[in-house]
């Protein structure tokens, strides 16, 4: 995870330097990522992180910018992927994440500005909403994950945000 955060930032200061004209920083994308993707009725966020930019300026330089973000995701969360895509999971993990993926239709359907704004519509596509979700969501009353386990160590990030770059 540290890597994935370390590459983000690495793009984010090669194209906003210090003083830029854009008056853009890691430091400013990651907070407004850790501000929007926020569930304040459970006071957790929705995920370990990452940056947020929205209504750029179109220029070729913010362009750019996209463009490596588009690109440049994989190389940095491949191998989260590669470390963990084999490894066996048991029932309770895999109910883990169901819980966490219930929190993504969560998020969409309570806070997302574009879903809000797409279902407000005099034609809302209630369809492209839904199927964005998860195909496996979970719900359960108040779950509190097992002591010392890494579902608790994962809710104490959700719940206060880390520096991953330091």
């Amino acid at each position: 995870i540290s890597k994935f955060h370390k590459d983000l930032k690495q793009m984010c200061d090669s194209h906003f330097p210090e003083g830029n004209e854009y008056n853009l920083s890691h430091a400013q994308m990651k907070q407004l990522c850790d501000e929007y993707f926020y569930l304040p009725a459970r006071s957790e966020h929705r995920g370990t992180g990452g940056i947020f930019f929205d209504d750029l300026s179109a220029t070729k330089a913010t362009l750019s910018f996209v463009e490596d973000v588009a690109t440049g995701w994989m190389p940095s969360w491949l191998p989260i992927v590669e470390k963990n895509g084999s490894k066996e999971f048991t029932e309770e993990q895999k109910h883990w994440q169901c819980l966490r993926r219930g929190r993504y239709l969560e998020f969409n359907l309570l806070y997302d500005r574009g879903v809000k704004f797409g279902l407000a519509n005099a034609n809302p596509r209630v369809e492209g909403v839904m199927v964005s979700a998860p195909p496996k969501i979970a719900f359960d009353y108040n779950h509190v994950p097992a002591e010392g386990s890494e579902e608790e160590r994962l809710l104490k990030i959700l719940k206060e945000p880390k520096d991953w770059t330091v």
